[in-house]
């Protein structure tokens, strides 16, 4: 009894203290594009439903990743949910490494470290609590599936694993996938008899779900995201291959050529649009299993790395091999084939986008099966120390330990901020502030596109019902697009300087913003038909936007 409160007081500090460093400063970052959209979401949960099950799925549903409907819209109303779901996730991580090892010790290491790794603590800090939901769910399922012993223990394991369909599109490749190990051993529970009915059944609600997770993702519409972003339709994923078949044109038929002009027949078998898709899913996928990744440098996007360490400390990469070398060695072969599955496909959604090398968010279902291992790895490694010399040992990798974790952290809230200003898009509350500091004066944005719309509305708690009713404009000049997103405010990257003039003298914008030019490129000569009136600094103090006054319409 002694020894259950103990871990329970252990367990309650390490989420008070993973809460704590969540909420730490949480306005650190600006909020961009991406997150602005909980106003949405925000008004989808007050706002009016077709029917009571309509306005209790907005309820429930939004209610479970968005608290502007508690905290108002700011950063604490978007990340909240986020910085609370990845704090429950050592709760949930400590029962997960208890059921696979029975050892309350390695549930206790396996927690404390999903309190301080990158990887948690940075999808903990955004306001995606839709991804760090499905890593809760995705824990949560595994260990009531290797808990199960009866038939109805793995349909009740199955439950979790669904509802991560709702929340990410990701997981519309993973679960079909995940879902095979689990109807598997569900079916080897049973008597041969039941065995044929239950495939039966399993097959056909599978053949109904089918069109909902279709429409729900809209997998199969072109214009749809899961499409969009996929490698076979990007155009620029056979660039390599490509380049390759043309300096082929410069070689004589061969031996390898089979004797006749490379693009006779060689270049159709070898260096295709299919051999192109399939050497950039491979890059994709591979990058994932990269020291960079895992220890190094972590995701290319600032956003979801701070580009000075991986999703794990490298001091942790010997006790991860070591780990997985013991999990692989005395598992139990449900639980040996659970994990394989899971870490072998949890890499595929980010595999198969154009932008998916090292994409933390899409790939994150295989980290907690990682930690699981560093977990292990520590304390087997103890048994490989003579008695005498493990306290020791155990003070040393303590030490390196928390220099990693003190290093991690100080790099995150000391030189992040100014390094990943750029990603996060950095200026725009400043600049919705500055319009309406301004008399909400009509505004022009050179911006490749209108995405920004969200940050203003955000920032300036636009009623919903006026948002909502304005509907976007198209307003093509010459060769450029001009999107009016609200009746002051219009986004463009004017293809001319005589499209811009054009503009300003039909439309009559109070003030023009350019960006530094780094992130967006733009006229030099528009320039020289602006008065500068401000300019928005990133942090490092060079400049992000500058606010102009036209001087000529």
């Amino acid at each position: 009894m002694k020894t259950k409160y103990i871990t329970i007081v252990l367990l309650t500090t390490i989420f008070a203290v993973a809460i704590g460093l969540r909420l730490y400063k949480i306005d650190l970052l600006p909020i961009y594009a991406d997150e602005t959209g909980h106003y949405l979401i925000f008004n989808k949960i007050i706002g009016s439903s077709a029917n009571l099950g309509q306005w209790l799925y907005n309820k429930i549903f939004y209610g479970t990743f968005s608290y502007t409907w508690l905290f108002g819209l700011n950063p604490l109303g978007v990340r909240f949910g986020s910085a609370l779901f990845g704090s429950l996730g050592v709760i949930a991580v400590y029962f997960f490494a208890k059921v696979i090892s029975g050892k309350k010790t390695l549930g206790l290491i396996a927690s404390l470290l999903v309190a301080f790794l990158p990887w948690s603590f940075m999808i903990s800090r955004l306001g995606h609590t839709h991804v760090v939901i499905i890593v809760l769910l995705t824990i949560v399922h595994i260990s009531l599936f290797l808990n199960a012993k009866k038939f109805r223990d793995y349909l009740v394991s199955l439950v979790p694993l669904l509802l991560t369909l709702l929340y990410y599109p990701s997981m519309a490749v993973i679960v079909p996938v995940t879902l095979i190990p689990v109807l598997w051993f569900a079916g080897q529970s049973l008597s041969k008899k039941l065995r044929i009915s239950t495939f039966v059944t399993a097959v056909v609600a599978t053949v109904l779900l089918a069109p909902f997770i279709l429409n729900y993702f809209h997998i199969l519409d072109v214009k749809g995201r899961a499409l969009d972003l996929a490698i076979w339709r990007d155009v620029n994923t056979p660039y390599d291959t490509d380049k390759y078949r043309a300096l082929s044109w410069n070689s004589q038929p061969g031996l390898f050529s089979f004797s006749v002009p490379p693009e006779q027949l060689a270049n159709k078998l070898f260096l295709n649009r299919i051999s192109a898709n399939l050497m950039v899913f491979t890059r994709n996928y591979l990058s994932f299993f990269s020291p960079d990744w895992l220890f190094l440098k972590g995701d290319a996007i600032l956003r979801h790395s701070t580009g000075m360490v991986g999703a794990f400390y490298p001091f942790l990469l010997p006790f991860m091999l070591y780990g997985a070398f013991r999990f692989f060695k005395t598992a139990d072969p449900k639980t040996r084939n659970l994990f394989l599955v899971w870490i072998l496909v949890s890499p595929i959604p980010a595999a198969i986008t154009k932008d998916g090398a090292g994409y933390l968010l899409r790939a994150v279902t295989m980290l907690p099966f990682l930690t699981y291992f560093c977990a292990l790895g520590l304390i087997e490694s103890f048994n490989l120390i003579k008695k005498n010399w493990r306290w020791p040992y155990g003070v040393v990798v303590a030490l390196i330990g928390l220099y990693s974790v003190w290093s991690f952290f100080y790099g995150y809230f000391h030189v992040y901020p100014a390094l990943s200003a750029r990603s996060f898009e950095y200026g725009f509350k400043e600049l919705s502030d500055f319009q309406i500091a301004h008399d909400n004066a009509p505004m022009l944005v050179i911006w490749d596109g209108y995405y920004h719309n969200g940050d203003f509305r955000f920032w300036q708690k636009t009623p919903f019902d006026k948002y909502e009713t304005f509907k976007l404009k198209q307003i093509v000049i010459g060769e450029s697009t001009f999107w009016q997103t609200f009746p002051n405010l219009y986004f463009s990257s004017p293809k001319s300087l005589e499209d811009y003039k054009n503009f300003v003298k039909q439309y009559e914008p109070a003030y023009v913003v350019l960006p530094d030019r780094y992130f967006v490129k733009y006229p030099v000569e528009i320039e020289k038909l602006l008065s500068p009136v401000k300019d928005i600094s990133y942090p490092d103090q060079t400049t992000a936007l500058t606010i102009y006054t036209p001087l000529s319409k």
